[in-house]
């Protein structure tokens, strides 16, 4: 059933509030059934004929009634307040259980990874994560040295540990790095690095999984589970194209994942070299201007429109959305914030975003103007709804500018425009227009596969196909084939594959949504009878 809010109940259950020009009006209940609890919000427009009706009702489960997290006044006593025998010790917290099999397995120990999985430790759910690199944070830490994150500091946060309160708006990744590993061993996480994935299949009869393990670069080992998170993210591998004479190139080629950056060796060789960056999202930017900061001659190739804006554009979307200082201030926190957004429907929000992008463009005037003299393409998406439903639809195809684009503005980082690479020769690269570049170092910066290529890697591309599109909603714009499904397609619920669940997204969607993965995994350990999810046709 529901319920309206207690006063004084914590934001943003105590709002009721005008939403948009239409008169709309939207109010928090709190939200029971007979098996969890959470919250609701509605949304009531006045229909024509004068009546109200309800245009949107958004409902988020929070717990699980018997079975809430133990914290507060359900937290252990943590010892057992009696002598011990020789063989009565308390696990740590934190320790392994390698002798027992989990009951979930997480494929990807990142951001992504470590979330869901803390969301299980704290509802005790066995969980094993597995990575292929020996720390939480490697895969941070081994990008190239001038990444930062793109999201401001208060989209960031992480699911009971929020970010320390002195960090800058924009971490680095080394900091990030540091944060995962962190994280991991004070949210009792059990990772286990240097173990890779090699192949997974389902016995459908008994419910397990049998997952084959390679750890540490050769041994083989067999582990069961009953459930498989992969949890990879939407970088899961580097997409690489088969350039026309690639072979014979005498320089170095190198995908952005594996571009170390020019602040160490050997990135520092690069001083006084010609380099050529294929793609212009935000890798291509970012290396750009990483080698025109280290003193290389830099062109870099767009091979078709890409939107790029100015940083202080996004924060201030994220700060109208409540990630904020401000919003901070007045307790409305990154779960607030999270609340919030997820209760817009992701079809509802094209309206908006189009307005803030008309907006955006008349107070940013000159700086597109400037951007088209050089001979940049910039783009909009289809409807014109700007990156941030580029990145619901197809998490691509954007750049937050921290400075690659002056330097484009300027001519200080060669542009060319609308091209392809036709070939490669051992010193050179032939454009599309038959311009040859002279090239010490290419750097492909051609973007990455999404998780059902690791599902069609590890289980099989029968299971991937099955299971249709990872991301997107279905809009039928580009990079999002339709058919509609109003909301991310296989992410955190159950797939045409039973017992496989997607985890990832930028950080604030995989700390949002991976509670409700979590519940849905702890219903089915704990025997709860679950509804079967209606699979799209």
């Amino acid at each position: 059933g529901f319920s309206a809010p207690e006063e004084g109940a914590r934001a943003p259950l105590a709002d009721i509030d005008a939403d948009d020009e239409d008169g709309a009006v939207s109010g928090w209940f709190r939200v029971r059934t007979n098996v969890a609890r959470g919250v609701a919000r509605v949304t009531v427009r006045r229909a024509p004929e004068g009546s109200d009706r309800c245009a949107v009702l958004f409902t988020s489960m929070t717990e699980l009634t018997g079975h809430e997290e133990a914290i507060g006044p359900r937290r252990p006593l943590g010892h057992e307040m009696r002598a011990k025998t020789e063989n009565s010790g308390v696990a740590k917290v934190g320790e392994t259980s390698r002798k027992k099999e989990p009951y979930v397995l997480v494929v990807g120990g990142s951001q992504s990874g470590l979330m869901i999985a803390a969301r299980l430790g704290r509802l005790g759910v066995p969980t094993l994560v597995v990575d292929r690199l020996s720390r939480p944070g490697d895969t941070w830490r081994n990008r190239y040295g001038s990444l930062f994150l793109h999201d401001a500091f208060w989209l960031n946060h992480f699911p009971y540990l929020p970010l320390p309160d002195h960090w800058p708006v924009y971490a680095s990744k080394d900091m990030f790095a540091d944060w995962l590993d962190h994280y991991a061993a004070l949210m009792g996480i059990d990772f286990q690095g240097e173990t890779e994935v090699v192949k997974a299949a389902f016995d459908a009869e008994r419910g397990r999984w049998t997952v084959k393990l390679r750890v540490g670069g050769s041994e083989e080992t067999e582990m069961q589970a009953s459930h498989l998170v992969v949890a990879v993210g939407n970088c899961a591998a580097a997409r690489i194209p088969d350039l026309p004479g690639i072979a014979s190139f005498r320089g170095t080629c190198v995908h952005s994942a594996h571009f170390p950056g020019c602040a160490t060796e050997p990135g520092a060789a690069w001083a006084g070299r010609r380099c050529v960056v294929v793609g212009s999202n935000t890798s291509g930017h970012d290396i750009a201007q990483d080698l025109f900061e280290h003193g290389a001659e830099v062109t870099m190739l767009q091979r078709s429109a890409t939107c790029v804006l100015r940083t202080e554009r996004m924060r201030e979307l994220a700060a109208a959305a409540g990630y904020s200082e401000e919003a901070a201030a007045r307790g409305r926190d990154a779960a607030c914030a999270d609340l919030v957004g997820a209760a817009a429907p992701l079809a509802l929000r094209e309206k908006g975003m189009r307005r803030w992008v008309q907006e955006l463009k008349e107070r940013d005037a000159e700086y597109y103007e400037r951007l088209e003299k050089v001979g940049w393409r910039q783009a909009w998406g289809d409807d014109e709804t700007g990156p941030y439903m580029m990145f619901i639809r197809a998490f691509r195809g954007y750049y937050f500018d921290i400075g690659a684009s002056e330097l484009v503005m300027d001519g200080k980082v060669g542009l060319r425009s609308g091209v392809s690479v036709a070939e490669v020769r051992p010193h050179s690269v032939v454009l599309s227009t038959g311009e040859e570049l002279p090239c010490e170092l290419l750097v492909l910066a051609t973007g990455y596969q999404d998780s059902m290529s690791v599902v069609s890697k590890l289980i099989s591309p029968e299971v991937a196909k099955a299971m249709g599109p990872c991301w997107g909603y279905g809009s039928g714009k580009a990079g999002d084939p339709g058919p509609y499904e109003g909301e991310l397609r296989n992410m955190w619920k159950p797939t045409a594959q039973p017992n496989l669940w997607l985890q990832g997204g930028n950080i604030a969607l995989s700390r949002f949504h991976s509670l409700h993965l979590a519940l849905q995994l702890k219903a089915r350990y704990e025997g709860i009878e679950t509804a079967r999810p209606l699979m799209p046709k």
